[in-house]
């Protein structure tokens, strides 16, 4: 019966800090992010979920309204790609979490040149909840950050921008 007891109380907290864990690393990603610790923050991202994710919220936002244009479809890709590799990078991510409108108001790529290390303001978050039981969201400002839980502990792997809700 005592071996049931600790067997019981272990299995609690397990629980209890796995149900903790995704705030805390949320909680290690803005420290890292205010500190400027790129290795940090390259930790903390899957990048290459990360790229694919705003590879498709942008095609979904430009296609519409671009569909039209003959130098669209020779440029759009290109163009694209020049933006996602400008911000998905530690840096890149740290500009979109500390001013959400550079990508909905994309500036000129001589203007992608960010730095790290700027005291931004991460408490903007209305919420941050488990969506399933190894992915995690958090909404910060109107960017869903969402985490998914793997090998290496919660990883960024999708930026929601909010691109396609956009009404215009």
């Amino acid at each position: 019966m005592r071996i049931t007891r600790w067997l019981a109380l272990l299995c609690v907290v397990l629980l209890l800090l796995y149900g903790i864990s995704p705030y805390f690393s949320f909680w290690r990603f803005t420290v890292a992010i205010r500190l400027g610790d790129a290795a940090a923050i390259s930790a903390r991202v899957d990048f290459p979920a990360v790229r694919a994710s705003l590879k498709r919220q942008l095609v979904a936002r430009f296609a519409n309204k671009t569909a039209s244009h003959k130098r669209w479809s020779n440029l759009g890709p290109t163009f694209i790609d020049a933006i996602i590799d400008a911000y998905v990078t530690p840096e890149g991510i740290a500009a979109l979490l500390s001013n959400p409108e550079a990508l909905k108001n994309l500036k000129s790529p001589r203007e992608f040149h960010f730095e790290l290390g700027k005291n931004e303001d991460l408490s903007k978050v209305k919420y941050a909840f488990f969506t399933g039981p190894r992915s995690f969201v958090v909404d910060r400002d109107g960017i869903k950050l969402r985490f998914h839980f793997t090998a290496s502990g919660w990883q960024l792997h999708d930026l929601d921008l909010g691109l396609t809700d956009e009404k215009r």
